[in-house]
């Protein structure tokens, strides 16, 4: 969940009169209606109940101005806070109207939103238990399935309640009574506590031993809460005692995920570093050669790849060009980036036939490769003074060439397999020449697969359009074209992977 200030501004501040308001509505309500007569159970009940909103108010605060945690989970855990929250002002406002008949439809429907507020906080403790530890086991999966019916069908009960007073009834004197099957309407919360805690026993390895202990307690605190409520009416501490089990279970997990979440994004800081530093970024190259013009850029997505580009003689009449992708995220990737290049342009600069060179790297970039990783490559070798080019497509996408005069067109032959896949992997030369004045278009996967919000690719066929609306623009114009017609496609959605190119000019021998 990423926030700029503004929304911060905003989704705190409407949070914030919006929760202060119906906390102070609690006390005024209260003294409105005289407090000097009252059980005194019931005013130490609205007045924890009271406290218990100050503190979800706290929490919800900390939740969504707290950048360092996202996901799924942490939905689950605002769901979390806020019927609880709910829980805890119907609650207080139903002892207010206690035995008061002028206030029965209120009684009612604060009585009504307190047991569907407890139905959802088991809900929401479920899920986030599953999410949190990113539960993929097809039994708990089947037993979410489950639970949501019985969700539903305990939801159907209380909605019931109301007409044949099975649960709860208020009479007409605004007494609220509970039955002798009330205990009925926690069946479902006590349910989906103990599946919580069983999925928890269950994945423990994920855990450390004070991350078990939170689940645990959020769970116990409130059944002991309502344990000691069952035996005096108007004592109800269940809700206040799940915010401050709610608390103490944020601090433990969701605090400490965001503690791995900032080291997580030092390594991708660290990453990216890697990444930008080891790749020439210094245009014109070698302006004193007038055969070529060349422009390449790596525009890195928040979660590091391993992209790269790379040019360079291999003699005094031998231009090499490279562009390749990592499998893999973060500092794996990208020291796997930086091998590979490096074994890459040492064996060229070394000479030998483009096959053999690739061989031999495939072969070392094997060897100890425990991560599992590999890499896409398009590499070509060019003699300037001839415009002779040998290349080896090692599973990467298509190049797009131009020709002198005409217009992109994607060059489409078969791959070989990508670069540390397999030892001993043959690679395919392919043979072609360059003209004066073509141009070749070379870039990764996170080109054609930029996504817009309807989650549709940019594709290859709108690249080659793009490319074609000014084919006369020289590498640094064509590159640039490109970046922005993939903004204005994917506009405010988030960048998910490396956007590399790289487009070379040859003008002939000088």
């Amino acid at each position: 969940m990423e926030w700029s200030a503004k929304n911060i501004f905003w989704n705190t501040g409407v949070r914030t009169v919006l929760f202060l308001c119906l906390a102070f509505v609690v006390p005024f309500f209260e003294l409105k209606h005289g407090i000097d007569e009252a059980n005194p159970y019931f005013v130490i009940s609205v007045s924890v109940d009271i406290a218990g909103m100050l503190v979800a108010y706290v929490l919800m605060v900390g939740l969504y101005t707290d950048s360092k945690i996202s996901g799924r989970n942490t939905f689950y855990l605002i769901g979390l806070v806020i019927t609880t929250y709910v829980s805890l002002f119907s609650d207080a406002i139903g002892w207010i109207v206690q035995d008061k008949p002028n206030y029965i439809l209120i009684n009612h429907i604060s009585s009504l939103v307190y047991y569907v507020a407890d139905l959802l906080q088991a809900f929401f403790f479920w899920r986030y238990t599953l999410t949190y530890l990113k539960v993929k086991n097809r039994k708990i999966i089947l037993a979410d399935k489950w639970g949501q019916i019985c969700f539903l069908i305990s939801l159907a009960l209380i909605i019931l309640n109301l007409k044949f007073g099975f649960y709860y009834t208020i009479s007409s004197e605004g007494d609220y009574a509970r039955s002798s099957y009330n205990w009925l309407s926690i069946v479902y919360s006590l349910i989906m506590l103990i599946m919580s805690l069983s999925v928890v026993v269950i994945e423990r390895k994920q855990l450390r031993g004070f991350q078990i202990v939170a689940f645990f307690l959020y769970a116990s605190g409130p059944l002991i809460a309502a344990f000691i409520s069952t035996f005096t009416f108007g004592l109800s501490l269940n809700p206040a005692v799940s915010i401050i089990s709610i608390l103490l279970m944020y601090c433990v997990l969701n605090v400490l995920e965001g503690d791995a979440k900032a080291v997580a994004d030092n390594e991708i800081s660290i990453a990216s570093s890697i990444q930008e530093n080891v790749l020439p970024k210094t245009f014109p190259y070698l302006p004193d050669r007038k055969e070529f013009d060349i422009y390449a850029i790596m525009k890195p997505a928040k979660e590091v790849g391993g992209d790269f580009y790379d040019f360079f003689m291999v003699d005094e009449k031998r231009l090499a060009l490279v562009i390749a992708d990592v499998s893999g995220k973060g500092i794996p990737a990208a020291l796997f980036m930086m091998t590979s290049r490096t074994l890459i342009k040492n064996r060229l600069q070394a000479g030998d036939d483009l096959s053999h060179i690739m061989e031999d790297v495939n072969n070392q970039l094997c060897e100890g490769n425990v991560a599992d990783l590999f890499i896409t490559v398009w590499v070509c070798i060019i003699d300037l003074t001839t415009g002779h080019c040998k290349s080896v497509n090692a599973g990467h996408e298509y190049p797009v060439l131009r020709r002198a005069g005409g217009k992109y067109e994607l060059i489409i032959k078969k791959h070989s397999l990508a670069v540390a896949m397999f030892e001993g992997t043959k690679f395919d030369v392919d043979e072609f020449d360059m003209h004066p004045h073509d141009s070749i278009f070379v870039y990764t996967d996170g080109v054609t697969e930029a996504m817009n919000r309807k989650n549709q690719l940019f594709s290859k066929e709108r690249l080659v359009d793009v490319l074609n609306r000014n084919p006369e623009s020289k590498p640094k114009e064509v590159i640039e074209g490109v970046l922005g017609a993939i903004s204005d496609y994917v506009k405010d959605v988030e960048q998910f992977d490396d956007t590399t190119m790289l487009c070379m000019t040859y003008y002939g021998p000088y």
